[in-house]
């Protein structure tokens, strides 16, 4: 296995000093040593892998150094235009290093969204020329950096494929939320509190997973939409379905680091002014499902960015009792409720045990009940 730590002081020594990405759970030793070890200001945890295509070009372009970009090979779909259209070498011609966590290897065993990304990463960095080398925990760091040497030098794009397993682990934990609240319990009361005709959009990650357990625990049809991949696109779902459905409430449920990724579309919201739209966002800041590392929204003016996004109404919620205590079932939308919450989560939570297929069968036949 590969330490961390010792990986990135050789990167450094290419001068390979700046590092950008999103986050991936098979490299959480990773991101931790760049975020204990390092000085933060050369780590720029983004909103997106294509955001973060884009500052390493402008780092590049900056410095002629080589920007290493790092995420979850899922990501590789928000760089394909930024890279055809920018960095490919036929028009600006951008060295970098991308550094991929290949979820979804074929031969392995994975959740259901990962597999068709995973089946063809591969094959679809041989298709945008970008040069590849796939590590395990069988590879030698003396050949890895040699390869990465050779690319640097010569100013090409690189791309280092990450199995499972590569990295040691790393026991030190991100930190923790000021919040003593757990999500689990917060979304569980706040659900209670719509009735049975509401339509619940929830977004990736263990928050569709304790949304599932709630309802298997409290056996209730198993009716609610789980957005499975496309992290960053629940409340895209939720504002196409209100476009058609008015006279049933749309509560979407959304994390921090989601909303943060593709937030652009929210101005339909201003525009629209969906009165059946709830958007729930439960904020740890951090993008724990794949690690706890931190994030920026809570650095934001919420109240004001959701009044400028045509939200008629802002909700902050600090603890169970305000939720136990608010009226949800009258609210008039477009509106905006955070609760703020821990950065953890239960480690053995259920995931749902039918294909994806089945679960948007069960939601559809919801909507039109």
């Amino acid at each position: 296995m590969i330490n961390a730590n010792k990986f990135i002081l050789e990167l450094k020594k290419l001068n390979i000093d700046f590092f950008t990405g999103v986050p991936d759970s098979l490299m959480s030793s990773f991101s931790k040593s760049l975020h204990f070890d390092f000085n933060d200001d050369n780590h720029i945890i983004s909103t997106n892998e294509g955001s973060a295509i884009a500052a390493g070009m402008g780092y590049h372009l900056a410095t002629n150094r080589v920007p290493l970009i790092y995420m979850q090979n899922s990501g590789l779909g928000n760089i394909v235009n930024p890279y055809n259209s920018l960095l490919h070498k036929n028009i600006y011609n951008i060295p970098f290093l991308l550094l991929i966590g290949w979820r979804g290897e074929p031969g392995t065993n994975d959740e259901p969204q990962h597999t068709f990304q995973g089946e063809i990463t591969l094959d679809l960095l041989d298709l945008l020329g970008i040069n590849f080398m796939v590590i395990d925990e069988g590879s030698e760091i003396k050949n890895i950096l040699e390869t990465i040497e050779k690319s640097v030098s010569e100013k090409e794009q690189l791309a280092i494929v990450v199995k499972r397993n590569t990295f040691e682990s790393d026991s030190r934990s991100f930190d923790k939320s000021s919040s003593s609240t757990k999500r689990s319990v917060a979304l569980e009361n706040i659900i209670e509190k719509f009735d049975n005709s509401s339509l619940f959009i929830s977004t990736t990650g263990k928050l569709s997973r304790e949304l599932y357990e709630i309802r298997v625990n409290s056996g209730r049809d198993n009716d609610d939409f789980y957005v499975v991949g496309g992290m960053g696109h629940a409340s895209a779902i939720a504002t196409g379905i209100l476009h058609e459905i008015e006279d049933k409430k749309i509560v979407c449920l959304d994390g921090d680091g989601s909303i943060l990724m593709h937030m652009g579309h929210l101005s339909l919201v201003a525009k629209k002014h969906y009165k059946n739209f709830i958007h729930i966002v439960f904020n740890n800041s951090a993008h724990e499902s794949v690690g706890g590392q931190p994030n920026d929204y809570a650095i934001l003016d919420r109240n004001k960015l959701f009044e400028a996004l045509g939200y008629k109404e802002n909700i902050f919620i600090k603890n169970i009792s305000e939720i136990e205590n608010y009226d949800f079932k009258n609210l008039v939308g477009p509106v905006y409720i955070e609760i703020e919450v821990e950065n953890s989560s239960s480690k053995n939570l259920m995931r749902p045990d039918k294909p994806p297929v089945v679960n948007k069968e069960s939601f559809v036949r919801k909507i039109h009940e």
